[in-house]
């Protein structure tokens, strides 16, 4: 291959397929953070692979799932319009189950997609012959018209060289989008406001996570040019939420900061002081006027 091709390609697909993990692999880096809760992606994070001749954009889309809330469809439309817009979609789905009703639905609505279409079976490291998953992928393969089929393990690596392989015979000849050096297109703040969010979904369950926001309020280098000062405010919706994510005597909330400090440290190379703050902002997932400054548009 001796011109030099780039392009996007938007991993798309319902929920917890493992979209975020993939292109973190692929990336070689943690750049999307990761959960087993709906709506852990929120905002289109772009992950870049660099190589002599290529360079090719993930996109990492928010799973196209139902929602009841602003937020929920906004991410809906985000994901759709970066699909549409694609070099190359790349429809990721789960083998560890059928097509579900929102896979179907998914996959109805990149069928308009005049792009090239690749589908992407993941979590195959879970049956232990490929005999097991052929009928997950014959299943998933009458979903739509894809121009190729790769069983895939984000997880494990399998497979992540042919459908790499794939992508670069794909994308156009084109220029590089990003410098070399570029692995994400976050800046520091939103990246700490992700990590941040991180821990708080691995840290609580049932309904609190789809109910956090996190803000960074204040970042700045303290007394101690060495030590990074953070300031970030939790937004919850409800009062009930707040007690929940500060716990008895505040046990939760110092509990998220000593896990979440060591990544900032290393995200951001030095010492963190972090202070987390809970506020309640009833109902921010459908008001339009949070969504823009918590920079969900």
């Amino acid at each position: 291959m001796s011109e030099f091709r780039s392009g996007f390609v938007a991993l798309v697909g319902k929920p917890n397929v493992g979209k975020s993990t993939l292109v973190n692999a692929l990336v070689g880096k943690s750049i999307s953070i990761i959960s087993s809760k709906p709506e852990t992606t929120r905002r289109r994070i772009l992950g870049v692979m660099h190589g002599e001749n290529y360079q090719v954009v993930l996109v990492d889309t928010p799973g196209l799932g139902s929602s009841h809330t602003l937020l929920g469809r906004k991410l809906r439309d985000m994901a759709t319009n970066e699909g549409m817009e694609a070099d190359m979609v790349a429809f990721v789905v789960d083998t560890t189950h059928y097509p579900t009703k929102e896979d179907r639905e998914a996959a109805e609505i990149f069928a308009k997609a005049t792009c090239p279409k690749v589908l992407i079976a993941n979590k195959v490291d879970v049956h232990d012959t490929a005999e097991k998953v052929l009928p997950y992928l014959q299943a998933y393969s009458e979903l739509g018209d894809f121009g190729d089929i790769l069983p895939v393990s984000a997880q494990k690596g399998v497979n992540l060289d042919k459908f790499k392989a794939r992508m670069l015979e794909v994308l156009p000849e084109g220029v590089p989008f990003f410098p070399p050096e570029s692995v994400h297109d976050l800046d520091k703040r939103t990246r700490v406001e992700e990590l941040i969010r991180e821990q708080v979904l691995l840290s609580t369950r049932q309904e609190l996570p789809h109910a956090v926001a996190v803000q960074v309020e204040d970042m700045k280098p303290g007394d101690n040019p060495e030590v990074t000062l953070i300031r970030a405010i939790l937004y919850v919706e409800r009062d009930s939420q707040r007690r929940i994510l500060i716990g008895k005597k505040g046990d939760m909330l110092k509990k998220l900061g000593s896990q979440v400090r060591p990544l900032l440290e290393k995200e951001l190379g030095g010492r963190v002081f972090l202070e987390l703050w809970v506020k309640v902002k009833e109902g921010w997932r459908d008001r339009p006027d949070w969504l823009r400054a918590l920079g969900y548009e």
